[in-house]
């Protein structure tokens, strides 16, 4: 099996590799991506898959899509570059796989569950809930799941589509101003408040990075392994528990010995989010019942993470 994993960098892609790197042979770009130039981007992606399937040769392949830049508040414009982006990637494997390469494959996508439910209805919501995108990001990442859907089923790469609740863990990227759980951590240390634009009713789910990743190799591992070709599968990536920001915040005050200041400001944006996202997977669930990481024990490690940062670097808000 040769694997390749696209985003390495990021929080969710440097976890997969780790996932996958005792089990299978990776192939690593001989190039950085040029994220910021959508036609190079493509360009490089076209270079790449040329040389990553000239390594596949008669075995089978995964790819592990773990990019991305767009945030809920990215604008229809940065989001349907990235639906450019993505649609260019399918072109490239396209491009460099004959159709019996193309069934000895498969490919993982990492979506979004908050972003493509956030105007369903009838909680919880599972894999079999009608998505209904309530913004631009949503909008793109239901777009770029259709259009993978409809790559697998014209070539017959076998695709999973992973609908992953909010990750957090350790190495989060505070400079995209996401991330609660770090976001938490880091104001502790700094002795600043934490500034929240919703209610502290507000329910979440959250999902350790770690848990999140072995659960997305164990998935794509198996719709790898099966023998129908032109397989496409949705999964919800979600932790057991949903929490409210207010349990979050007593939680972080048990853990980190110390309350979290916290200010609560009115957002136009945050007025348009639902209060409640519940999710509950009821696909596979089998694969699901690894040893998962307790939500105090993953706050630990982001705080402790943080520090270490601290001694090397300083307060630097760019992990």
């Amino acid at each position: 099996m040769k694997s390749w994993i696209i985003g390495s960098g990021g929080l969710l892609g440097q976890s997969v590799e780790q996932q996958v790197g005792g089990s299978t042979d990776l192939f690593f770009s001989a190039q950085k991506f040029s994220w910021g130039d959508r036609e190079r981007v493509v360009e490089q992606f076209g270079e790449e898959c040329k040389n990553f399937f000239a390594q596949v040769g008669d075995q089978p392949w995964t790819i592990y899509w773990c990019a991305g830049r767009g945030t809920l508040n990215s604008s229809p414009d940065q989001m349907s570059e990235e639906n450019t982006v993505f649609e260019g990637l399918l072109r490239a494997i396209e491009s460099n796989a004959n159709t019996a390469t193309m069934q000895r494959g498969s490919l993982f996508f990492a979506s979004s569950a908050g972003a493509v439910y956030g105007g369903s209805t009838n909680l919880p919501f599972t894999e079999f809930t009608a998505p209904k995108s309530l913004s631009s990001y949503g909008d793109a990442k239901l777009a770029q799941e259709k259009a993978l859907s409809d790559f697998a089923k014209k070539t017959g790469v076998r695709a999973l589509i992973g609908r992953i609740s909010n990750v957090y863990g350790a190495r989060q990227d505070l400079a995209k101003n996401q991330g609660l759980i770090s976001t938490i951590c880091f104001s502790v240390l700094r002795r600043q408040p934490v500034n929240l634009f919703v209610p502290l009713e507000t329910s979440r789910n959250y999902i350790y990075v770690e848990d999140a990743a072995r659960r997305i190799v164990a998935h794509t591992k198996k719709i790898a392994s099966s023998s129908v070709g032109s397989t496409v599968v949705v999964k919800l990536i979600v932790a057991q528990d949903n929490l409210t920001i207010g349990s979050i915040l007593n939680i972080a005050k048990s853990v980190l010995r110390i309350r979290p200041l916290v200010t609560v400001s009115t957002s136009r944006k945050a007025s348009s989010q639902p209060q409640s996202l519940v999710f509950k997977s009821v696909v596979d669930t089998e694969l699901d019942n690894d040893s998962t990481t307790g939500f105090s024990v993953g706050m630990k490690k982001v705080m402790s993470d943080l520090q270490a940062s601290f001694l090397v670097s300083g307060w630097q808000r760019t992990g």
